[in-house]
């Protein structure tokens, strides 16, 4: 059976303009069939004094109270800068979670976000890094800049960056 000419051009129209919608092409890029992608962003906890210090005992609860706050979250990754307060903070997440922690650089969070985006579309992940990173990040993460500095007396920040397949990202400002 032959379909009328109209038809057919009226079929090839369509599929044209559905395969050339900007914002589509653009969320299958980035984001494939995939649904939300979730950025868990923390400071350190409470850290002692020095060089590049150790956590405090307040510290070392704080974390162990991220890693139980996120127990039943499905974390495909988890990421720290390389100081001992950032790896102390994620290692029990992490080590819940049967993960290790991947280490990023702090001074280059532009490449990072985009990788961030790029690696983990459709996926949960948490990322601990400074009082100025933080933000920063969720502020790159989420296209924005509405996240200011954390108070260096702060630890209790807790940043969900909420990434859909198809419009803006949000950011939530939790305290933990």
């Amino acid at each position: 059976m032959m379909l009328p000419r109209i038809s057919i051009l009226a079929f090839l129209v369509l599929l044209l303009l559905t395969g050339c919608d900007p914002a589509r092409r653009e969320a299958k890029a980035n984001f494939g069939e995939q649904g939300v992608t979730t950025f868990i962003l923390v400071r350190h906890a409470e850290k002692d004094y020095g060089t590049d210090p150790l956590l405090t005992p307040t510290g070392d609860s704080r974390a162990a109270r991220l890693a139980e706050m996120l127990s039943q979250t499905e974390l495909a990754a988890v990421y720290s800068t390389d100081t001992h307060r950032t790896r102390l903070t994620a290692a029990p997440a992490a080590e819940q979670a049967g993960l290790d922690t991947q280490i990023y650089d702090g001074q280059a969070l532009t490449y990072f976000a985009h990788q961030l985006r790029r690696r983990h579309a459709g996926e949960t992940v948490l990322v601990v890094g400074h009082s100025d990173t933080t933000p920063e990040l969720a502020n790159l993460l989420a296209k924005t800049e509405t996240m200011a500095r954390f108070s260096e007396l702060d630890y209790g920040n807790l940043l969900v960056v909420s990434i859909p397949p198809v419009g803006k990202a949000g950011v939530l400002n939790l305290r933990y």
